[in-house]
């Protein structure tokens, strides 16, 4: 999760993509009012004995329009309270002076900038009250703070937003990623958000399920590259960990109670709380609603997981027994583990108990990832090697689990460590959910069809559940074409 600062919804851009455009106002005087500076300090003071993990950031209307003395204010209080962590801002970087990057280092802030390429690209971040000529101005400053702030040594972080107008076809891709090669050879890294399609705010120029499927792609194929290993943006890169365990890292791929959101827990202007913005539009009328504690809600309330239990049930595109109509659900999906149906307020047609607009491209992202790592590494072990709807999504979101993805090429267990189907491996890959809430008699399932019935030793009394190891150890893997103990024709044993 993380902790934001929304003291305003004002911004002098008008992005026409923005699920905070219902909200917003403009002039200074407007924004003077949309805040109380005293309300927000006595939030953060709650926040410091309730919050202490993380320093909240700035992020939420644009928050260069606070006055310089409030941002020293919220900056440096974050700073003295919260261990002089790292804090955030959130900006468009069109404000950015000498006065704010000397805060910025003063108080250890990591500036994430909003921006969608180059100048061409940009459009759609319009500027209010100019036309084309304006709002290319302005997107030349953005350009220009990116690289001012990282030549000052100020950490710096991109949210490019993917629309039709930076990557609607192939020449615009190609346009952005030379941007995007720029930034990574400059040490600026950052990730995409796709444009959202908002009945309130825009239905026309957000990507198809089916064009962000090729960006993705082709953003794999443009980081793999020979010779570019400078090169990194995510989602890939997240989507890389996500496999392996190590976390599931963003919040589009985990759960989320739309009604309150956890990934970003936010004090608005007037002290009380709300979750992300991109709930105000999805299941609301775009103006900022109260959650969390405001409301003596808990934030992603684990009981409050309705969507996420009737996706698994759902049919749809990715249920492999399935051949009736598209349901919009995910029953059966082989990346649920690691997408469990996308952001709510993406849902097919607007609904946010379907799954998202989006997820065709994400499996088709982590398709490709996984190939390419399994290409690579033939032994490793994934989070696709354990059943679909297997319990280890929440424990990886929260780093309590280990799948082990190199067990099979590591000495010391039990068997010969080889990167091409190693035989190290003693213990299924579904092994490390056994020690979570789950029925002895599911588990035992797990085990039986794996190994077989007849090699499967199971005590409901102590819980144990085990394969006789020498046999399981012989058992053929699926595609080794029946030769048990052998590699197949690949291999000289």
């Amino acid at each position: 999760m993380t902790l934001h600062i929304a003291a305003n919804t004002g911004c002098n851009l008008g992005c026409t993509y923005c699920y905070e455009e219902p909200d917003r106002v403009m002039k200074q005087k407007q924004i003077d009012n949309e805040y109380d500076i005293d309300a927000i300090m006595a939030r953060l003071e709650e926040w410091k004995e309730t919050k202490p993990w993380e320093p909240p950031g700035m992020h939420g209307g644009e928050p260069l329009l606070l006055r310089k003395e409030h941002l020293d204010q919220i900056f440096a209080y974050c700073y003295e309270n919260w261990d002089e962590k790292r804090t955030h801002i959130q900006t468009n970087a069109t404000l950015i002076d000498d006065d704010h990057i000397e805060l910025f280092k003063k108080y250890n802030v990591s500036v994430g900038i909003s921006c969608d390429g180059p100048i061409e690209l940009n459009r759609e971040r319009l500027a209010r009250g100019g036309g084309k000529d304006v709002t290319d101005h302005m997107s030349a400053r953005t350009l220009s703070a990116i690289e001012r702030l990282a030549d000052e040594g100020v950490p710096v972080g991109l949210i490019v937003v993917l629309h039709d107008g930076n990557a609607g076809n192939d020449e615009k891709l190609e346009k952005l990623l030379a941007q995007m090669d720029k930034w990574n050879a400059m040490g600026i890294y950052g990730h995409y958000n796709p444009a959202i399609p908002y009945e309130d705010v825009q239905t026309d120029i957000s990507l198809t399920g089916e064009r962000l499927a090729e960006v993705y792609l082709r953003t794999w194929e443009w980081m793999m590259e020979p010779g570019q290993d400078y090169r990194s943006w995510n989602p890939m890169r997240d989507f890389q960990n996500n496999l392996l365990g190590t976390s599931l890292r963003n919040c589009i791929v985990n759960t989320c109670d739309v009604y309150n959101a956890g990934a970003a827990q936010i004090i608005k202007g007037d002290g009380e709380q709300t979750g992300c913005g991109k709930t105000w539009a999805a299941v609301g009328d775009g103006v900022p609603f109260l959650q969390g504690e405001s409301t003596d809600n808990r934030y992603n309330d684990p009981d409050e997981q309705e969507r996420y239990e009737m996706l698994k049930q759902v049919p749809g595109a990715c249920d492999p027994e399935y051949d009736g109509p598209d349901l919009g659900g995910l029953r059966g999906c082989r990346y649920w583990a690691v997408d469990q149906g996308g952001c709510p307020s993406a849902g097919i047609d607007g609904d946010y108990r379907n799954r998202s607009t989006f997820h065709e491209a994400h499996h088709a992202l982590y398709e490709r990832i996984e190939g390419d790592m399994r290409r690579m590494f033939p032994a490793i072990r994934l989070m696709t090697d354990l059943p679909w709807d297997a319990p280890v999504s929440d424990l990886a979101a929260s780093k309590q689990v280990d799948i082990k993805p190199f067990v099979n090429m590591q000495h010391g267990n039990g068997g010969e460590p080889n990167v091409f189907r190693g035989t190290a491996e003693v213990e299924p890959p579904f092994s490390i959910i056994t020690n979570m809430d789950m029925p002895f008699e599911a588990r035992q399932k797990l085990y039986e069809d794996y190994y077989g019935e007849e090699i499967v030793t199971a005590d409901p009394a102590t819980g144990s559940i085990h394969a006789d190891s020498d046999v399981a150890r012989l058992q053929p893997r699926a595609d080794d074409d029946g030769k048990a103990g052998c590699c197949g024709d690949e291999c000289d044993c």
